[in-house]
């Protein structure tokens, strides 16, 4: 086991820089949200998922129209 030390203090080091790394993205998102800078939309000229689809697209519904009870006009 002794052998062993050099890679078992690499994954720890590794450990640390990943989650250091990834609580930086975590405040810095937390600081953009509290600022009203983040409003979980999608930017302008975004194509919304349900016109993106290729059934909604080809004028086929699907389970989505089904559920709904929308009727496809073709």
């Amino acid at each position: 086991m002794p052998d062993n030390w050099g890679f078992v203090a690499a994954a720890y080091g590794l450990a640390v820089l990943v989650l250091g790394g990834y609580w930086r993205f975590l405040r810095r998102r937390e600081r953009l949200l509290s600022e009203g800078a983040i409003h979980g939309r999608a930017p302008r000229g975004a194509t919304a998922p349900s016109e993106a689809s290729p059934r909604n697209s080809e004028g086929r519904g699907g389970k989505a129209a089904a559920r709904t009870g929308k009727a496809v006009v073709r």
